[in-house]
């Protein structure tokens, strides 16, 4: 009998082992933050909706996944989407063709970001730096033959052959065909040793194998452009900025004007905002870039008319007296920022804005004690992942932060203070319709094949969209499809399909 006992007690710690490998989405983003490349609970079940992730696994009713592999992935996503600017179709690619350890896919991105980033004796040049990313995962996704594992790219070899390869270059770099022509054949990864047992996800002590699904991507191209042609990918033309700028700042004027009353939290009155009570303020750099265009000794009047111009707009909202307007009490203000030199030097910019840009913003506008301040601030080329940690705020000031995130898709980064008092809306260039729109297609991907489902919370907060929005979405949805249905299930409701 003690033997059955000792068997079972090996039984138990076996499995309790098996647990302590697994974490849940609370730890999961407690580990990352002190790593730090923090991912929130709703990052990873947008990760998991979009499949860049794997559904989890079940630990009882918790969905968990393997630490070390989850931690690994996690830090790879963050290395290629917030420092090497890849598209989250390459990441979904990259990951989906991912069959090794993701920590060697992981420490490759670190010393391909450390080299992308280095300054000094030996450093490569800007435009050399995005082609050696560039030749990078063009070797993972097979873009000029076999796609490889993150161990079989001998990078410290491609980055010697750049550097070599750039010597008495005037451009700093060669062309990406050539480096790839140049590194010849890569070695395969090891293999395990004859009688090595297979790999399961019981195993104790052994990493559970997990496959990615992928998803779309886009077709390979059978050459690398060249980098003196092509941008880098997550760069911005100078018309595009210009475009957002003009539909960032028309949205703003028209929000601002269906308010009709805004919030002083300094009294906490709130003071009509209509054409007697307000004036409008307007500026723009447009005297400053002929300065920019001379310094970088570039003559070309047609710049000016599709370069973004900074544009600001400040509403002033006055107290109404007896004898017309009385005290400032709030100043509502949009401003527009763009790296003005890289639009002037070569007509598209690359790299997101950060926090200094912000805080010199902000500056800018002559904060007044007694005035309170609500204050929105696009950025062309983005925000750093930083920015949203280090936003402005004061007795008398909000922030808002706003920045593309395609089509007509915008992403709005602000603290949840009761003190917006509805303000923050007027920073909001999405309109209710294509707010409805992006639903739409959501649901349309996600719903069309048979046994998908969606769950209506988790939209609701993936898409960062008002629930409203996405209520009529759905009934637009459901009056049009009549195979689709919302069903209760554990409490929560459910969009699937019938079962016919």
């Amino acid at each position: 009998m003690s033997g059955e006992n000792q068997k079972l007690k090996a039984i138990g710690r076996r499995l309790q082992d098996e647990e302590s490998r697994f974490v849940g989405y609370a730890e999961i983003e407690h580990k990352t933050r002190e790593l730090g490349f923090g991912m929130t609970v709703r990052t990873l079940r947008f990760y998991v909706d979009e499949g860049i992730l794997p559904p989890p696994k079940k630990v009882g009713k918790t969905p968990v996944y393997e630490e070390d592999w989850i931690l690994n992935v996690l830090l790879s996503v963050h290395l290629m989407k917030s420092r090497l600017n890849r598209s989250l179709a390459d990441v979904r690619a990259v990951l989906g063709r991912l069959s090794e350890d993701p920590a060697n896919l992981a420490d490759k991105l670190s010393v391909l970001y450390e080299e992308s980033t280095r300054e000094g004796e030996g450093a490569l040049a800007p435009v050399a730096r995005a082609a050696l990313v560039d030749a990078f995962f063009d070797l993972l996704l097979g873009r000029t033959g076999p796609p490889r594992q993150a161990s079989q790219v001998a990078l410290a070899e491609l980055i010697d052959l750049f550097r070599s390869s750039s010597k008495g270059d005037p451009a700093g770099f060669p062309t990406a065909q050539a480096v790839l022509k140049s590194q010849g054949p890569l070695e395969p990864p090891p293999t395990p040793a004859t009688g090595t047992p297979a790999v399961t996800p019981g195993a104790g002590g052994v990493p559970p194998t997990i496959v990615i699904k992928a998803g779309p991507t886009e077709p390979a191209s059978s050459t690398l452009p060249e980098p003196t042609l092509a941008m880098p990918p997550g760069a911005v033309t100078v018309e595009r900025a210009r475009a957002l700028e003009e539909t960032f700042i028309g949205r703003f004027e028209s929000g601002f004007e269906r308010l009709g009353r805004v919030l002083c939290p300094l009294d906490g009155k709130g003071y009509k905002a209509g054409p007697r009570e307000r004036s409008l303020l307007k500026r723009d750099r447009a005297g400053e870039i002929v300065d920019v265009m001379k310094r970088h000794r570039v003559f070309d009047r047609t710049l000016l008319d599709i370069i973004p111009l900074d544009e600001a707009r400040e509403f002033q909202v006055f107290q109404r007296g007896l004898f017309g307007r009385g005290d400032l009490k709030v100043v509502v203000s949009a401003l527009c920022l763009s790296p003005l030199d890289q639009f002037v030097k070569r007509r598209w910019a690359y790299g997101p804005l950060g926090p200094l840009d912000v805080e010199r913003a902000v500056e800018g506008l002559g904060i007044k004690a007694d005035v309170f301040h609500y204050v929105g601030v696009l950025s062309t080329t983005g925000w750093v992942p930083e920015c949203r940690d280090r936003l402005p705020t004061g007795r008398n000031l909000l922030v808002c932060l706003i920045e593309s995130a395609g089509a007509t898709a915008w992403r709005r980064h602000l603290l949840a203070d009761p003190r917006w008092g509805g303000v923050e809306r007027a920073f909001d260039p999405e309109t209710d319709r294509e707010k409805v729109e992006r639903v739409r297609d959501h649901l349309r991907v996600h719903l069309k094949p048979k046994g998908e489902f969606v769950i209506l919370e988790n939209l609701i907060e993936d898409l960062d969209l008002p629930a409203e929005c996405v209520r009529a979405a759905l009934d637009e949805v459901l009056g049009e499809d009549g195979e689709l249905a919302v069903v209760v299930s554990g409490g929560r409701e459910i969009v699937k399909r019938r079962r016919l």
